[in-house]
């Protein structure tokens, strides 16, 4: 009898179906229990076009739950501070990717030397991107690497590393390229110490935007 437990168990756990590509998503962006942080950001930014220069910038990352995030810049110095200051909708986290892509296909792919899922995604509502990717561990659906394409042939490719934070996989280091018609420009972000369910003010979501950076929600102009 035991043995033919054992059968039945073994038979459940080889034909249980595997996640769909929303429910791997879905685990990569996970963070039950966690309404909001604040999370200061130093960025190392080398801008390649329309100029070539490099600068330091700082910043502060704010998210509350389900899916609003913003990149609040507190100081760039020098010409790159002319082209990026105030407050910027943001998908650099992967708490917010969930509620705003649908994932069509799932691949396999390695990532160096990590077996990786490739969640093929388009968006829910924003009309710009046309696609993205999204790059997951196998083995605990961590966050590993993502890439946005936009209609207008740009593109945002981001890789990171995550920590563990009281409990949470929290965003510690990113490298970023973008490539847009008006500019492109590589950075690498790095991220302190996260103020965990703090209350965070409406004031700092302006128009509870939704879209991605480099598109912001600000009285400053617009890069061109």
């Amino acid at each position: 009898m035991k043995a033919l437990w054992a059968g039945c168990l073994l038979l459940l756990a080889t034909t249980t179906a595997p996640l769909s590509g929303d429910e791997i998503l879905a685990r990569a962006g996970a963070a039950q229990g966690l309404s909001t942080y604040s999370v200061p950001v130093h960025f190392e930014v080398h801008m390649r076009r329309p100029i070539g220069v490099r600068s330091a910038a700082d910043a502060i990352v704010y998210y509350r739950t389900p899916a609003q995030a913003v990149l609040t810049i507190t100081k760039i110095p020098g010409i790159i501070g002319r082209f990026f200051k105030g407050t910027y909708a943001t998908e650099l986290v992967p708490q917010v990717w969930p509620s705003k892509y649908n994932v069509n296909s799932v691949s396999q792919a390695e990532l160096a030397g990590v077996s990786t899922f490739v969640l093929h995604a388009v968006p829910k509502v924003d009309p710009s991107v046309d696609h993205v990717e999204f790059t997951v561990a196998q083995a605990d659906e961590t966050p590993l690497a993502v890439a946005w394409y936009y209609k207008n042939g740009s593109t945002i490719r981001l890789s990171m590393a995550c920590q563990t934070t009281a409990d949470y996989s929290l965003v510690k280091s990113e490298t970023i390229a973008v490539s847009m018609p008006q500019f492109s420009l590589d950075a690498t972000g790095v991220y302190g110490a996260y103020a965990l369910n703090a209350p965070v003010p409406d004031s700092a979501f302006p128009g509870h935007a939704s879209s991605t950076l480099p598109r912001r929600r600000s009285t400053a102009p617009a890069p061109h």
